[in-house]
């Protein structure tokens, strides 16, 4: 019989290569975190050279950049495959259409990768006035859309629910990798809305649980 590694007890495991036992609270929590341990050394070992994990350990801000142009693109998927126009003034986007933040990364930084918090605006739209784009004609246009409800969800409930979301540096390759599946394989997703798809890929890409 195996001992466990945090107790030295002897017990019988109920999986392949288990190492902990799970008799008390202290053994459990050795084991998720061995588990974390092991998920961060194959991380490492097998998806990323020394280099590029050393400089997403100190420049978090260049790949939370290159995340968040992903989950913009995204956004921008969701809406044209509803045929939406611009969430800010109802119009065609022109020459750019973007991934407008309703609360701006500056003002909230926490909702940043939040689908619900991304709907497609004109480029000009996006960037004129504050909080991410016009704010006052962007919630409308929340309402207009999707109902008042709807639109204060995103203005009030989500700043309250998610004020801190935890999200480190070493996670941010992965949540990247999986937003751009979504992408690659974006037309084999079912969703009967843009509400239901955002709210489908929040849950699949797991920043906001």
């Amino acid at each position: 019989m195996p001992r466990c590694k945090e107790c030295n007890s002897k017990f019988v495991p109920k999986y392949f290569n288990q190492k902990f036992c799970v008799e008390n609270d202290e053994c459990l929590k050795a084991m998720s975190n061995y588990a974390k341990e092991q998920e961060y050394k194959r991380l490492k070992k097998d998806f990323l050279p020394r280099k590029k994990i050393m400089d997403i350990e100190t420049n978090p801000v260049k790949y939370k950049k290159i995340l968040q142009d992903e989950i913009n693109k995204l956004a921008r998927m969701i809406d044209n495959s509803f045929s939406l126009k611009c969430i800010d003034c109802g119009k065609d986007y022109g020459q750019q259409q973007d991934g407008g933040h309703f609360k701006s990364v500056g003002s909230n930084a926490s909702l940043r990768f939040n689908l619900h918090n991304i709907h497609s605006q004109k480029s000009d739209c996006n960037q004129n006035g504050l909080g991410g784009g016009r704010e006052r004609q962007y919630y409308q246009g929340l309402i207009d859309r999707y109902g008042v409800e709807y639109a204060e969800m995103v203005d009030l409930q989500l700043q309250q629910k998610y004020k801190y979301i935890g999200l480190k540096s070493n996670e941010i390759p992965e949540k990247t990798k999986i937003v751009r599946s979504i992408i690659k394989n974006f037309e084999t997703y079912r969703f009967e809305s843009p509400y239901m798809a955002r709210e489908m890929f929040n849950k699949l890409i797991g920043i906001y649980r």
